[in-house]
Order: structure tokens, then sequence, then C-alpha cells
């Protein structure tokens, strides 16, 4: 007998063949997930940040698909590992911040965020555990970016031709910023542009309708003037072009440290050089991102820098703020308190080491920030993840989590409310973590 069998993630037990009740399992999380991605990511309705804390017909369907989501990940779980490495991070995280719940003031509304995380956390380990080879793991992998791709289309529609736009100073509009926020859909599309690179299409029709996607994606980045998804989207695909012309399987950790910075100082130079010298294509591109924002703006990082000496301050009020934190997903809360030195309502800390600390405290900050190191560890690691994966998902993965991680000085998307940045990060990680099992296939 010559069947290939695949083993768990950290026991020598052989995986069974999904039975049909999984595959029940499976195709109703699936549906679930993109319900959650669509329900947290894109726009359904608008209400004033006053009533941000109060229950309404969205937080319910939220909350009630997020139980569903816990419920089936719970079923698939059972029937496999809870995962090595990252999942267990994960499920470590998730309890810290339930256990930073009970000493926070908006109690309520933390663990109302915590059922969103835990459900969504649950599922995707289920998810990714139940994958007994690759081609599952990329049939999760197409369903998210497929929603990605809808809700990108969904918002882009909405913005431009259904609600009126909101116009900055000097008559500048960035599509976005009158349905979630403009750095939102950027990062959406950024987020798709990556995840569009798949094994060559079959026939002309599809491989048209990549390229029309994809135009509509950078379309979408461009328009928002988002820096933060061009810079993701520029990072990610310069780590995709470095690992699909390399052909040693030898790993090459230092240069490709010191390549990093190299290429961004490149971009950054050869554009402040154009721009100098008034190069019709870099001024344009120059004045689209920039915003009209003066120096000073650009310097503080649009106003980023403005948030952060608050948040510190919020961090070391007391002994329990410093271990447990101020609750999760309330930083709209706590930053805006008596906070007299920024000029705008700030959402959240717009730094990812920050907001975890300030929303959890170090018990919810230290196992979030291993997770966050184990993730960005993979970057690294290419030719160990290439025995056990294809080059194509190989490359998606990177690229985008290169992509998330960023975005980590000046956003804190990965720690505040659930949302369609947390959950691709989650799924990537948790899916390269499968490595261990996938490179341990035999032959019997």
């Amino acid at each position: 007998m010559n069947d290939a069998t695949i083993f768990d993630d950290e026991k020598r037990i052989p995986l069974k063949l999904p039975g049909r009740r999984e595959d029940t399992a499976r195709r109703l999380g699936l549906i679930i997930l993109v319900l959650i991605l669509v329900t947290t990511g894109s726009m359904i309705r608008v209400r004033p940040v006053a009533e941000s804390d109060t229950a309404d017909w969205l937080v319910i369907l939220q909350s009630s698909l997020c139980v569903i989501a816990g419920l089936v990940g719970v079923v698939l779980i059972r029937k496999h590992s809870a995962g090595a490495v990252a999942a267990r991070l994960l499920l470590v995280y998730i309890a810290a911040v339930i256990v930073t719940a009970v000493f926070s003031s908006y109690f309520s509304l933390v663990v109302g965020y915590w059922a969103l995380l835990a459900g969504t956390s649950v599922l995707c380990i289920g998810l990714i555990s139940s994958s007994a080879d690759e081609s599952s793991l990329e049939r999760v992998e197409f369903v998210i970016f497929a929603a990605l791709a809808v809700m990108v289309l969904k918002d882009t529609i909405l913005s431009v031709f259904v609600l009126e736009p909101i116009d900055l100073e000097d008559g500048i509009h960035r599509i976005g910023d009158n349905t979630t926020s403009s750095n939102a859909l950027g990062i959406l599309a950024a987020m798709a542009f990556c995840m569009s690179f798949r094994s060559s299409a079959s026939t002309k029709r599809s491989r048209y309708l990549r390229y029309a996607w994809r135009a509509l994606f950078l379309s979408v980045i461009l328009l928002t003037r988002s820096r933060v998804s061009l810079l993701g989207l520029l990072g990610g695909m310069l780590i995709r072009f470095w690992f699909a012309r390399r052909r040693s399987t030898h790993p090459r950790i230092p240069v490709l440290i010191a390549a990093i910075p190299c290429w961004i100082g490149t971009v950054v130079l050869l554009g402040a050089i154009g721009w100098v010298l008034n190069v019709p294509p870099v001024t344009a591109m120059v004045d689209l991102v920039n915003r009209n924002e003066d120096s000073d703006t650009l310097m503080s990082v649009t106003g980023r820098t403005e948030i952060w000496p608050y948040a510190i301050q919020r961090i070391f009020e007391s002994a329990q703020s410093i271990l447990l934190g101020h609750g999760y997903g309330v930083s709209k809360f706590v930053l805006n308190e008596n906070n007299w030195s920024a000029s705008f309502f700030a959402y959240h800390s717009h730094n990812t080491f920050l907001e975890a600390w300030l929303g959890t405290g170090l018990l919810g900050a230290i196992p979030f920030l291993l997770l966050l190191a184990y993730g960005t560890a993979w970057v690294f690691r290419f030719s160990d993840l290439r025995k056990s994966f294809s080059m194509d998902f190989t490359l998606r993965a990177i690229a985008v989590l290169t992509l998330i991680l960023s975005s980590i000085f000046t956003e804190s998307e990965l720690v505040t409310k659930i949302n369609p940045v947390a959950i691709v990060f989650f799924f990537y990680v948790l899916a390269l973590d499968r490595r261990r099992a996938f490179g341990r296939i035999c032959e019997q």
C-alpha cells in the first residue's frame, strides 16, 4: 500500500481523511468566515461615536456569527489538534484578553469585543487544523481573497457613486472616507492584490479577469491616497520579487535584513531626486500621496505622534494599567478622556505595540507580541517553508505578512476589534505553522 499519510502538528498521530460531517462543518465555517469579514470590514451602516458602546442589529449579528464561529471551530479542533506554536500563542492571548476584561471599566464592551476575537480566532484555528493538505488551505485562502475582492468593489462603488464624498482641505478627496476609512479600504485592496497572484490562469478570459481585478486594486490604493497601503504593497511586492528570483535553497537572512532597508532607502531617494528635478510622473505621485500636507504634518506621521505620548501616559498611570491595561478595543474612549493635546479624535493608538499594552497590559501584550514575532520570523525562513509548501502559496503568504507587518508602527488593526487585517494575519501565521504536519508526509 502506497498511501500518503499526513501527521498531526505535534504528535505522530495520522490525520483522518475528512468525513461528510466534517466537510459540512468546514463549509459552514467558510460561510461564517465570509460573513464575519463582510460585517466587520466593510460599509454596512454609520452611527455616531457616542453610540458605539451600545448594541444595535449589526452588533447583535456580529456577536451571533462569532459565537457560531467559535462552536464550529471547536467541533473542528476536537477532531484534530489545536495547532502548534502559533495557535497556542493565539489561545493564550485570547485567555489574557478575557482576564483583563474583569478589571476594565468597560467590562461589557470588552467582553463583546472579546467574543468577536475569540469566535473568529477559534474558527480560523479549526479550519486550518482540519486542512489535511495544502489544497485545503488554498481553498480557505481563496474564499478569504474572494470576500476581500467583493468588499473592495462594493465599498469603492458606494464611495464613488452612492455616498456623499468627504472633501479634505483644498478640495482634496480620498475614496473610502465616507465608507469605512481610506486607510482601511487601501489596506484591503493591497492585501487582495498580493493574494491575487495565484497559479497561471488556464484560459485567456481568466487571465484578463485577474488583470482587471489587479487594476481595480491598484486604482483603489491610489485613490485612497493611503501612504500606509502604498508602502506596505511596495514592501510586500519587493519581498515577493526577492524570493521569486532566488535559486539557492540556503537561507541568506543577513542579506535579506540588509536588503530591506536598502530597497526602501533607494525608492525614497529616487523619489526625492525625481521630485526635486520636477520629473512629471514622480511629482504627480508625490502630490497624490502627500495630500498637500505641510512638513510638520508629515513629520508627525499625519498627526499620529500626537497620540503616542498620551497613550504612554495612560499605560503608566497605575500598576493595574501597566499589568492589565484599560480593556481590549476601548482605546477610542481611553485616549479621548481629558486629552487636550490631540487635534483630532483618536480611534486607537496608531501603534500596534502601544495599543496592545494600552488595551490588555503586559498580560495580553506579551503573548500577542510573541505571536507577532513568530509571524515575522517566517519572512526570514523561506527555505524552511519551501520544504512543505508550494512556491505560489509561500510567496503570497510572505508578501501579505510583510504588507501587514510594515504598518504596525503607525496602525493598530491587529489588536483592535476583530477586522479583516487581523483575520488575514491569523490565517497566514497559523497556516504556515502547518509545515510541521505537511513536512512529515511519509509513504506507507
